[in-house]
């Protein structure tokens, strides 16, 4: 199932397809940690990620 994060630390979204949510969400964390080399609360996460029907 795809997936699109908005991250509110910066300007910048990505899509990921995963079947796991427990996948997205560390690849969310990872992507927060390494780009802004900072943490993100996990509201932040649940909000920033969105299930997206592809075409």
């Amino acid at each position: 199932m795809p997936y699109q994060f908005s991250c509110s630390r910066g300007n910048c979204q990505f899509l990921v397809r995963s079947s796991s949510d427990e996948e997205v969400e560390r690849l969310v964390r990872a992507h927060v940690r390494m780009t802004h080399n900072t943490r993100i609360d996990p509201v932040d996460v649940d909000r920033g990620i969105e299930r997206v029907e592809l075409a």
